[in-house]
């Protein structure tokens, strides 16, 4: 099939997009010697560098920290560190955390060197051990950082970092989303993602539990069903990345929430709710098949905020399971919810409204 070329409209949009996210990156290039690095950050939490939430189940084994260790002793070049400076001031590490622990622990915690590569005659050394000439010399070598200004919101920042870790070990959106957002409707999340209910509607493997597969689901639950009815169409600031719309929703949604407590009960009600018709009216709840161990994301979206949208029509809505399975079948919703352009906005309505129609007999 042949490429379309954009069109002058899309390379436009194109361009204008490219100039928002380019405004929102903002920083400065500084380098500092070691030893200022690790006086600065002599716990994770409490100092004036931190490792933010979403980042302290990340860490390196000695093994790996006497590697990077040997790397600055013998000269070889490192990566720049990434921080994020806070409004109080503080360095919030958005990249480097490792590096940084790595450092501490040989300079202050007794790390015990082992598993080396390059000068093996190092093994079983601490830094006491070390000649002070040497101390001195590893104290003043000096790492590069970038420093992302006050102004770079928090889904630039966890893009950065989840971009930085690909390949490596990697938090995903919605642990970074927990550590970089807290608040009351974060903390809802993570009390519905534990919710029985919804665990036994949500299968899934124990890797994805723990990438907190069931907190990202009902992230976007929320998201979309809170944003649905604005301005003159659904999700009218949709752009097709869902990364930043979900980031910016719970960030409005936990500012709104403290001003207005009664906000997280009318979402878990809301929530606990469409759990409850899902279970009742949907033969296989959220799964595809009765064998299945993963509920898609685009599956998920379309049940639960198609489910939603048609209760808040119809509070009393209760169609017979059979029925439900006969008019998705009709509507061919297993060929709508795929990967493929999943995220595009109009398939994302599209979707979410098949199901809405289907249970409201439209």
């Amino acid at each position: 099939m042949a490429r379309q070329r954009p069109t002058p409209e899309n390379v436009r949009a194109a361009e204008e997009a490219i100039s928002l996210v380019s405004r929102q990156v903002k920083f400065t290039i500084a380098e500092y010697p070691i030893s200022l690095y690790v006086e600065r950050f002599k716990s994770d939490t409490d100092d004036r560098y931190f490792v933010p939430e979403y980042q302290r189940n990340l860490s390196w084994n000695p093994s790996q920290q006497s590697e990077f260790i040997e790397s600055l002793i013998v000269g070889l070049p490192v990566p720049f560190l990434f921080f994020y400076q806070t409004m109080d001031g503080r360095m919030e590490i958005v990249d480097g955390s490792q590096r940084m622990r790595a450092m501490r622990a040989f300079l202050r915690e007794n790390l015990v060197l082992h598993d080396l590569a390059l000068v093996p005659e190092l093994e079983g050394f601490t830094f006491a051990d070390l000649p002070h000439e040497r101390q001195n010399k590893l104290e003043d070598v000096t790492i590069r950082t970038i420093v992302l200004d006050t102004s770079t919101d928090p889904a630039t920042r966890a893009e950065m970092f989840a971009r930085i870790n690909k390949g490596g070990t990697e938090a995903n959106e919605a642990e970074i989303r927990r550590g970089s957002l807290p608040g009351p409707v974060t903390s809802l999340i993570r009390e519905l993602a534990e919710h029985p209910n919804f665990v036994a509607l949500t299968p899934f493997t124990p890797k994805a539990v723990l990438s907190r597969e069931r907190e990202e689901l009902i992230t976007r639950f929320f998201a979309y069903t809170e944003t649905y009815d604005t301005q003159d169409r659904p999700f009218a600031n949709y752009r097709d990345r869902p990364k930043k719309y979900l980031y910016e929703y719970l960030e409005r949604a936990n500012r709104e929430a403290n001003e207005n407590p009664q906000l997280v009960d009318r979402l878990r009600e809301e929530f606990l709710r469409v759990l409850d018709f899902v279970d009742r009216s949907f033969s296989l709840g959220f799964r595809k098949s009765a064998a299945a161990r993963t509920v898609p994301r685009v599956r998920f979206e379309a049940i639960a905020v198609g489910t939603a949208l048609a209760l808040r029509e119809e509070p009393g809505l209760a169609p017979a399971p059979e029925l439900v399975s006969e008019r998705m079948e009709a509507a061919e919703f297993d060929k709508l919810v795929v990967s493929d352009g999943a995220n595009v906005r109009s398939k994302l309505v599209g979707r979410i409204e098949l199901v809405r129609d289907a249970l409201l007999g439209q």
